[in-house]
């Protein structure tokens, strides 16, 4: 302090005290601005958005938990979908997974402590079919499950690496598609192979997920985001008007059919849906309580296999050859 009033003391005609009085404030004011920064860094963002051009990125950042979808980070997300809707600068948006997965779907914790429809609430931007008016590429990598399968298949392309896994691994737990992922999935898909995946809640990899038609290209491990930017890099080289035009033509084609049947559906599922989240409650409970976890279909309930049960994973099955009566002995 003396030293700094040494310096400042000759290019001053300021008296001691008001001297100091005014370097204590200069001081003061400095520590306010380090613990504003401090709060701010704090703060910690579930969602990530960087931008490259006329690329935008969003990134879901909740690796403890293979980046799962709380009330917050929905929230997060829907302001950044909003705010690159806007942005007349941004023409593509790529949506990224930090620490090796895409996103494992709804927080089960969170729908424990705050119920389903909290979430639900918070997800009401991704049910926008499609999600953006300007193109989406999903970067798919580890775990895209349960509504991280959904929110990859609301993106208009998906780069899949060859180890991921995909499927509606929320069927252990009674969780319902939450995003229209039923809708999303037999239209890029078809209904038999899209049946198969939302009745068993089996899980596919990267590999099947191409062969099936779900994603736009297969690539190494570790390689979804930067082959995502590259193909994001070309588009942004196109017109854009046409290209938004000939994509809203083709999603509506397919996700917004306007007649009696689908409405019909709706008010089914809409009936459904109570019941659909007594069963989630009690499947979050056998989350929790370790059963399911780690993408496991084994054991789920603490029942007792059935006799049949045994039957089938028991039995040894043998093979008997039937000699040619030519060879047997008179």
């Amino acid at each position: 302090m003396r030293a700094l009033i040494k310096r400042l003391t000759p290019y001053s005609n300021l008296n001691l005290q008001q001297l100091v009085a005014s370097t204590r404030l200069f001081s003061s004011s400095s520590d306010a601005q380090k613990d504003e920064l401090k709060t701010s860094s704090e703060v910690r963002k579930n969602i990530v958005v960087e931008k490259y051009g006329g690329i935008t990125t969003l990134n879901i950042d909740r690796q403890p938990t293979r980046n799962s979808l709380d009330e917050a980070t929905l929230r997060e997300m829907a302001a950044a979908l909003d705010a690159f809707e806007k942005d007349p600068e941004s023409k593509v948006l790529v949506f990224n997974g930090e620490g090796g997965s895409f996103c494992s779907g709804f927080d089960l914790d969170e729908i424990g402590a705050k119920g389903y429809s909290v979430l639900t609430d918070a997800a009401a931007r991704l049910l926008r079919r499609p999600l953006c008016d300007k193109p989406t590429i999903a970067a798919v990598q580890g775990y895209a499950v349960a509504e991280g399968f959904e929110l990859a298949l609301a993106c208009d392309l998906r780069i899949v690496e060859e180890t991921a896994i995909l499927g509606c691994l929320g069927r252990r737990f009674g969780a319902p598609q939450s995003l229209f992922g039923g809708r999303r999935l037999t239209s890029l898909i078809g209904l038999s192979r899209a049946l198969d995946l939302l009745i068993t809640g089996r899980p596919i990899s990267g590999i099947d997920a191409n062969t099936m038609g779900l994603a736009c290209k297969l690539t190494a491990t570790g390689t979804a985001l930067g082959e995502s930017i590259k193909l994001a890099k070309s588009l942004t080289k196109f017109p854009q008007n046409a290209l938004i035009m000939d994509k809203l033509a083709a999603v509506n084609s397919q996700l917004n059919p306007n007649s009696e049947e689908s409405m019909r559906d709706e008010a089914i599922m809409s009936s459904l849906l109570g019941s659909a989240i007594e069963d989630l409650n009690q499947g979050v409970k056998k989350f929790q309580g370790g059963i399911g976890k780690h993408g496991k279909f084994y054991r789920l309930t603490d029942m007792p296999l059935k006799d049949w049960e045994l039957e089938e994973t028991l039995e040894e099955i043998t093979v008997t050859v039937e000699k040619d009566p030519k060879d047997k002995k008179s």
